[in-house]
């Protein structure tokens, strides 16, 4: 039953309507901290920092969902999410208690679970098409949990080489993703009721002579009376006059009838109550959600007029044997290993210490027909990659 219905039939109860006090569903659901959204980008790309030289952890589709932790702060242009499925991290092998079921020594069963047995364990970055760990991006203590997933083991560092087991995010752990990337579909709902202060209910006395004559239970009728008539539903307190119905049972065996109708009234009343205190609470919750929503919405048209793009292209610098001009130029390789861009780059910027290293570019771009690309008078290179 939709929550203005159950209004309505709040506002014509009486003491003769039985109310079931049951819950309907789950009433106690919090303020949601995570609001669903969908990629709208042809491809979006998820990073373990909010930043373009951040560590690209996984790849997601036009129409894939994904679940953003609007509460947790992040820059202009970005969007704090929960990790994506395919998302997996890495930790040292040494670092962790290897169980007992956890397979042959190469590979890890599914969601095997371990704990941390070093003081410090350094969790790094994942990618499910890499070869190699990335960057740190996590330290875990001892004694913290370790959720193991179904990936062969790698070798990286040191000498020989550490092994290092694949594992999942931990909860807490973030990611991060353009915000003019993502959107989403506000849920749609009928007219909003009128504000909900308080929910009122009708009073009907007793249809018998007793209360007509006996004062004790005049008094009482006219206790429950005042509560019913004097406060929202959600406010009515009955103890009391439940209290003095059965004293007076006890003394007055001649009205045990009456008494006994006028305690399961008092029931209903109190079934009443529940039920108002949990409508209510649903109803503040749901306006709580759209205030959510329209937060993250807001913070979403902000974050997109305020990002803009810091740099004209994205990518490796790499020589090449292209002329434009009559002079060399430089080729810019995209992720998928072809040239993006040609650098053109003036007399005084020196690129040789940038070679093979992702950089960001800032430039004016114009089409050159003969190479098929861009070309970028280059007017300024910043390397990407950490320093070490």
């Amino acid at each position: 039953m939709a929550i203005p219905a159950l209004l309505t039939a709040f506002a014509s109860l009486t003491l003769a309507f039985p109310v079931d006090g049951r819950a309907e569903g789950n009433a106690s659901v919090t303020a949601a901290e995570v609001v669903e959204a969908r990629v709208v980008a042809e491809n979006l790309e998820v990073f373990d920092q909010p930043k373009d030289a951040g560590y690209v952890v996984a790849g997601l589709k036009r129409g894939d969902r994904v679940r953003i932790r609007w509460k947790e702060p992040a820059p202009a242009g970005w969007l704090a999410i929960e990790p994506p499925p395919t998302v997996v991290c890495w930790i040292e092998e040494a670092a962790v208690e290897r169980p007992e079921d956890a397979g042959p020594a190469d590979h890890v069963g599914v969601s095997t679970r371990t704990r941390v047995r070093t003081a410090h364990a350094v969790v790094r970055s994942g990618n499910p098409e890499a070869r190699l760990p990335g960057p740190p991006c996590q330290t875990l203590e001892r004694g913290e949990p370790v959720l193991l997933v179904d990936r062969p083991a790698l070798t990286f560092g040191g000498g020989r080489g550490r092994r290092w087991l694949a594992i999942a995010p931990s909860s807490n752990q973030s990611f991060f993703a353009a915000a003019d990337g993502i959107g989403w579909d506000r849920p749609t709902s009928p007219a909003a009721p009128p504000p909900v202060d308080a929910v009122r209910a009708g009073y009907q006395p007793a249809a018998d002579s007793e209360s007509a004559v006996d004062p004790e239970l005049r008094r009482i009728d006219g206790m429950l009376q005042a509560i019913v008539t004097g406060q929202p539903v959600e406010n009515w307190k009955l103890a009391d006059v439940r209290a003095e119905y059965q004293t007076l049972l006890k003394s007055r065996p001649a009205l045990e009838e009456s008494l006994r109708s006028r305690l399961a009234q008092v029931t209903r009343y109190e079934q009443a109550a529940k039920s108002a205190q949990r409508i209510i609470a649903i109803v503040s919750k749901s306006r709580r959600r759209d205030e959510e929503v329209a937060k993250v919405e807001r913070k979403m048209v902000t974050s997109a007029q305020e990002s803009r793009r810091l740099f004209d292209a994205v990518g490796f610098v790499q020589p090449s044997s292209r002329m434009v001009n009559g002079h060399k130029v430089y080729a810019l390789i995209g992720r998928e290993g072809t040239a993006v861009a040609y650098l053109d780059i003036p007399p005084g910027l020196d690129p040789e210490p940038l070679l093979a290293h992702r950089v960001g570019v800032r430039g004016h771009s114009r089409f050159n027909g003969e190479l098929g690309t861009r070309v970028i008078a280059v007017s300024d290179l910043e390397n990407l990659e950490p320093k070490r």
